[in-house]
C-alpha cells in the first residue's frame, strides 16, 4: 500500500504545479517605453510573434488545441489624434477612448452582431465582445472579444481574441482570459 501512496502523491503534486498561478503569465509592454506593461494569464498561448507596424507594436498567437487567437496591438498615437482624441479630457486617461476609438474603426463592423460592452471607465481595461455569423454571403461562428486600455496620453492598446465555430465553453474560456489582464504600475 505504501508504494502506491508516494507515485500517486508525486503524480498529484505534478498536476498542482501545472495548474499554478505561476504558470501561463505572458507579459507585453511597447518596447523601450517605461510604464506600458501587462499581463495576461493563461496557459493557452505558447508563443507569441512580434512585430513593428510603423510606429504600432503588434503581438499575435494562434493556440493550435483551442483555436483561439489572440492579437495586442500597442497603437501609438500622432498628434492629430492625440488632439482630439485625448486632449478635450485634459490629462484624464479612460479605458473609454480606446474602446470607442477602436469599436468605430472596425474592419468588421458591418457584420458585427449582438454587441456588449462592461467595464468601468476608472478601471485599467475596458471590454466589449461581438460575433460574426455572416460575412460577404459566407456563414461563419466567429466571437470576437476585446479590451481596451491606455498608457499615457499617446499610446492606446487592444487586446483582441478570436474563434470561429466557438462553443459556449469557448466564450467563457476568453472572458477569463480578459478578465486576467493587469497592468503592471
Amino acid at each position: 500500500m505504501m508504494n502506491i501512496r508516494i507515485p500517486a502523491l508525486i503524480l498529484l503534486t505534478g498536476i498542482l504545479f501545472s495548474f499554478s498561478g505561476d504558470n501561463g503569465i505572458t507579459e507585453f509592454s511597447y518596447p523601450n517605453v517605461k510604464n506600458t506593461t501587462m499581463t495576461l494569464s493563461t496557459g493557452l498561448f505558447k508563443k507569441f510573434k512580434q512585430e513593428w507596424r510603423g510606429q504600432d507594436y503588434y503581438y499575435s498567437c494562434e493556440d493550435s488545441e483551442s483555436g483561439i487567437i489572440c492579437s495586442v496591438l500597442y497603437y501609438k498615437l500622432n498628434k492629430e489624434e492625440q488632439d482630439v482624441m485625448v486632449r478635450p479630457f485634459k490629462g484624464i486617461t479612460t479605458p473609454m477612448i480606446p474602446l470607442l476609438f477602436f469599436a468605430d474603426n472596425s474592419n468588421l463592423k458591418d457584420f458585427e452582431s449582438n454587441n456588449d460592452t462592461w467595464g468601468e471607465i476608472k478601471d485599467d481595461f475596458m471590454f466589449r465582445q461581438n460575433d460574426i455569423l455572416e460575412m460577404r454571403g459566407m456563414k461563419i461562428r466567429q466571437k470576437n472579444m476585446y479590451a481596451y486600455g491606455m498608457f499615457g496620453d499617446d499610446l492606446f492598446v487592444n487586446i483582441h481574441l478570436s474563434k470561429v465555430n466557438y462553443t459556449t465553453a469557448d466564450s467563457t474560456a476568453m472572458r477569463q482570459i480578459l478578465s486576467s489582464l493587469k497592468k503592471i504600475k
